[in-house]
């Protein structure tokens, strides 16, 4: 995930390896009109550099074919803010999340002007819970903020167990919430009715980061962290019983991060992140949801010196997007790949790809 921590302790040096080594890849010309709200495009989030404030909105429409870079800049005459974590769209309006300058910004999803600011700290992932609620988590706390999202006023703060709320998921009025804690082994279920927290799930592995579900209505949890010597680690949950149907740790010192599954939610993707540019537990992985273990070969693989950072399927047609920042030195690129992993297309946006937005 597009985690801050890890922006301050990749290694620099790398970084520069990165700068000098790799070919800059030519800039996209800048789109002279802003991109029309349509259900044909992916929005992407450039997280930018820690502490320079220069995260920015891109938006690739596919129908089209056109990508439009650094949207809030462009429409509202200013940058976005520091750390851009993530997008949620609530009817005509974009949530944007932006973690370091401790704000939401809600912009107009036809104009992408802004509309309002949210203070929040640190704030990371949104939940759509109701029709006029969300849990936003949060950075450093152990705090979800409850959002009334038409009014856009915090109603309460839910106290979780453990710091660092990262993945959420909703299901049958239960919000299932990692705390991304190397002390956190359980997931936790927050009945969303009271915003109480009403149960947990003990999983096999710390730090539990990202959630999904499949198509058997099984969860998947992916928790570890590497830089902290808590291995990477997997997990499948029946719901119904709380009982964990698989669990296996990755190798030692693997980063696996940022789980999702394909269009028809039986299979699950996610990257494994090898900073110092090796071969080895380094792209994208695939997985069935009834294997019996953990893929040991990349489905598509990372160049020498390269990394991924940016992982989502397209849900219409299944496509693969893959982001890499180029080591938050130089402007990030974008892959598409088929369902079967061929190379499709290839465009520039802002520094540090972290995440996508199918809207």
């Amino acid at each position: 995930m597009d985690r801050k921590i890890l922006q301050t302790i990749v290694a620099p040096l790398f970084f520069i390896c990165i700068f000098l080594s790799c070919k800059k890849d030519k800039p996209n010309p800048p789109a002279t009109i802003l991109p029309k709200d349509s259900s044909s495009k992916v929005l992407i989030v450039c997280e930018g550099s820690l502490g320079n404030g220069n995260a920015e909105l891109s938006v690739y429409n596919y129908a089209s074919d056109s990508v439009f870079n650094d949207i809030y800049k462009t429409a509202n005459k200013q940058p976005l803010g520091d750390v851009f974590h993530g997008v949620y769209k609530k009817n005509d309006r974009y949530f944007l999340s932006v973690n370091n300058s401790d704000k939401i910004v809600v912009i107009d999803s036809k104009t992408w002007l802004q509309t309002a600011s949210i203070n929040i700290s640190k704030p990371r992932n949104i939940l759509p819970v109701t029709d006029q609620k969300a849990y936003v988590g949060s950075l450093f706390s152990n705090k979800i903020y409850v959002l009334n999202t038409t009014t856009l006023i915090v109603e309460k703060e839910i106290s979780m167990p453990f710091q660092n709320v990262e993945g959420m998921l909703l299901k049958d009025g239960i919000a299932y919430v990692c705390c991304w804690d190397t002390a956190c082994n359980k997931l936790y279920k927050i009945n969303t009715g009271t915003d109480q927290l009403s149960d947990s799930i003990t999983l096999g592995g710390r730090a539990p980061q990202s959630i999904v579900l499949d198509k058997e209505n099984t969860l998947w949890v992916l928790g570890g962290n590497a830089y902290k010597n808590k291995a990477s680690n997997l997990n499948r949950i029946e719901v119904s019983t709380k009982k964990v149907l698989f669990e296996q740790s990755f190798e030692k010192g693997v980063e696996a991060i940022k789980i999702c599954t394909n269009t028809n939610r039986d299979s699950l993707y996610f990257l494994e992140v090898n900073y110092a540019g090796g071969s080895t537990n380094n792209g994208v992985f695939r997985m069935n949801i009834n294997s019996t273990n953990l893929p040991s070969t990349p489905f598509i693989s990372c160049l020498a010196n390269q990394y991924f950072w940016a992982l989502g399927i397209e849900p219409k047609s299944g496509n693969i997007y893959v982001g890499d920042p180029k080591g938050f030195v130089q402007k990030s690129s974008i892959y598409i790949y088929s369902p079967q992993g061929k190379l499709n297309k290839q465009f520039t946006v802002g520094l540090g790809v972290g995440a996508f937005y199918f809207d």
